[in-house]
């Protein structure tokens, strides 16, 4: 955010404002609150509004998951009920399936990539995917989320 100001020679000074602090307390630009929210990277999907491989955050709320960009602010909502599944992968795993080609991308080796695909039925029953990635680290947060979602769902018994 580029703030104007004018100095003590009554100059106009523009200075940028690099204050950015986790959690859900501060404000962002335009007066909006920076989401709390596990942090990954958005990958691949249908949400309008995401580039590859730009910063965001997923939030499970009590009715919808809650998927956000910070810069420029963009925010999608997804029907819990519509999840059907959460994949956690390792990137040779998820290149593999999704790619055709077990390779890694990651330029620090010694820092692994997981991949999170989450599985969904769309408005019109499709069924698609939207894919992150992110360090190995926020696996944990990803399964605890997975977990959530999987104590909500009804038992199913089918013939096949």
């Amino acid at each position: 955010m580029v703030l104007k100001s004018v100095d003590k020679c009554g100059r106009e000074v523009y200075t940028k404002n690099y204050k950015y602090k986790r959690g859900g307390s501060d404000m962002g630009l335009f007066g909006k609150k920076i989401p709390d929210g596990i942090r990954v990277v958005f990958y691949e999907g249908d949400l309008e509004g995401f580039q590859c491989n730009f910063a965001s955050q997923l939030l499970l709320m009590d009715d919808v998951l809650r998927i956000t960009k910070i810069n420029p602010y963009v925010e999608a909502r997804l029907d819990r009920n519509r999840i059907s599944s959460i994949d956690i992968f390792s990137e040779v795993e998820y290149m593999a399936k999704y790619k055709g080609a077990s390779v890694q991308t990651s330029k620090v080796k010694e820092i692994p990539k997981a991949y999170y695909v989450i599985n969904y039925v769309d408005k019109n029953g499709e069924k698609k995917h939207l894919d992150f990635w992110g360090t190995a680290s926020e696996s944990l947060k990803i399964m605890k989320m997975r977990e959530q979602l999987q104590k909500d769902k009804p038992s199913l018994s089918y013939d096949i």
